[in-house]
């Protein structure tokens, strides 16, 4: 019984790992786009998909990428 309840409680911190985790990698997104001007001028529909493909995709940036995406007139 033991062992059940030490793997509910490993599950649970697995979990709030897994979510801090998450948490780290979005606002490292935020501030990596941010500091990349992606947030700058967010008037049109490409411009918004921009920064969240930015955000989401931050270590290509990082690598020197540039997601400034061209979508027309969207």
């Amino acid at each position: 019984m033991l062992g059940v309840g030490r793997s509910a409680a490993s599950s649970g911190e697995n979990d709030r790992m897994r979510n801090l985790a998450l948490l780290a990698y979005v606002i490292f997104g935020v501030l990596v786009a941010s500091q990349h001007d992606y947030y700058n001028h967010l008037a049109t529909v490409s411009q918004v998909i921009s920064a969240v493909v930015a955000t989401a995709l931050w270590p290509l940036i990082v690598l020197g990428a540039n997601l400034h995406l061209s979508l027309g007139r969207l």
